[in-house]
């Protein structure tokens, strides 16, 4: 154990003695001077252009919007109309199923239907004229039976008493008074019930079975319109599930419909960037490359949506992105490349970030001090800037550099303020 930490404590010595050597000779040749004493150095003057600040994410693609399409009555499949990759429209029939059950039993409910209003109709209009002197007429004829009976009646019941006839004969007489009598009772009512007409509660009666014999149409017409699956969205149909002829059931899916024109990209973002997001979302530009089409693009997208939330778990929160899609060359599940360009300036003053420089705790770049042409000395004095957007390879300068000033990008990293430098340009 011993002589493996000897070992050890050897090797961190060595690397150490390799790492100075290395750093003495990078720091001899950076401020190694010629035969005047000037630092060489490579200097250039502030270029006015665009620069922009991005942060990069990955995502991956997915559609709008997707819809499995079930059956929602059991049968036989008919027809498929589509096939995978079809475009279709937003109510385009796709698939027919087996319908001749369904179609009988609309046949039925609107025969039902039919009678329904015929009862309804008949309860609100009343009796017909012809209807009523029928039942006058029936009345007339029931009162002449009944005097007619109650005269043979009062004759019979006289007889009897005297003993004239036999006690069958009255009795035979006393039912037809009764039956006579019933007779008119009942034509009487019928024809104050016609001259009333139908009752109120007929009439609800007669509308309440009409309500009920629509409600059985339309539910029978539904199950025929279920027969034919249409689309709910325009889209592409992603996967057919079923082959014609094979019978569903009720929910068996049939079809996966796709929107994708848009498309979408979710990114999860970290936390610390949502105040940004949040307060330039509309002005964040969005550009997306694709694996998959290392040739095409990179396509310009757009912030759809920023969730109100933060995950507390992963401490994300999520960026909506759409991207047009009118020709259909983006697919589902294609890996993405997102930038999102949040600070853009044209016309900017800028120099290579190789030029800034801190000294001191400040932020500056060295100015090679009357330099001319043909390398002549110069001495190199510190500036004390204010910079913007930072794209990795430019620096856009606010403050303390103007575009005639001769600044040191190159040779830079020892240089102190009043230091003298040969500048070349680069």
């Amino acid at each position: 154990m011993r002589k493996r930490f000897v070992w050890m404590l050897a090797l961190v010595a060595l690397a150490g003695l390799i790492g100075y050597s290395v750093y003495s000779r990078i720091a001899k040749k950076t401020v190694e001077k010629n035969d005047t004493g000037a630092v060489p150095v490579s200097v250039a003057r502030p270029r006015r252009g665009e620069i922009a600040r991005s942060l990069s994410y990955a995502g991956t693609l997915e559609p709008a919007a997707m819809v499995v399409l079930t059956s929602k009555v059991a049968g036989r499949v008919e027809q498929i109309l589509v096939k995978e990759g079809e475009v279709v429209s937003k109510g385009q029939i796709l698939v027919v199923m087996e319908g001749q059950v369904v179609a009988l039993q609309s046949t039925q409910a609107s025969s039902a239907l039919r009678a329904a209003e015929a009862q309804y109709e008949k309860a609100q209009r009343g009796v017909r004229p012809e209807e009523l002197q029928n039942a006058q007429a029936s009345l007339a004829q029931a009162e002449k039976d009944f005097s007619a009976a109650e005269e043979s009646y009062s004759r019979a019941e006289r007889l009897y008493k005297e003993g004239t006839i036999a006690k069958s004969k009255f009795e035979e007489s006393d039912k037809q008074y009764r039956a006579a009598q019933t007779q008119l009772e009942n034509a009487r009512r019928s024809v104050q019930m016609m001259e009333k007409g139908a009752s109120e509660e007929d009439q609800s009666m007669a509308e309440a079975n009409l309500q009920s014999a629509e409600a059985q149409r339309d539910l029978a017409q539904l199950q025929v319109d279920f027969t034919r699956v249409s689309s709910p969205i325009a889209g592409r149909i992603a996967k057919v599930m079923i082959d014609e002829g094979n019978v569903a059931q009720q929910s068996t899916p049939l079809l996966a419909v796709v929107q994708d024109d848009p498309m979408i990209l979710r990114i999860p973002l970290p936390e610390m960037r949502y105040g940004e997001f949040d307060a330039r979302r509309g002005s964040i530009g969005v550009r997306v490359a694709f694996r998959a089409l290392p040739d095409r693009g990179p396509f310009d997208g757009r912030i759809s949506s920023i969730s109100p939330t933060i995950d507390p778990k992963s401490r994300t929160f999520t960026v909506e992105v759409t991207l047009p899609n009118r020709s259909g060359l983006l697919k589902a599940g294609m890996y993405a490349s997102v930038d999102f360009v949040v600070e853009r300036a044209a016309g900017a003053l800028l120099l290579p970030t190789s030029a800034v420089v801190a000294r001191a705790g400040r932020t500056g770049v060295f100015i090679a001090d009357r330099t001319g042409a043909g390398g002549a000395a110069a001495i190199a004095r510190f500036r004390e800037i204010r910079v913007g957007i930072q794209d990795g390879e430019s620096a856009e300068i606010l403050e303390g550099v103007g575009e005639a000033d001769w600044v040191v990008v190159e040779g830079n990293a020892f240089l102190e303020d009043g230091q003298a430098v040969e500048a070349a340009e680069s």
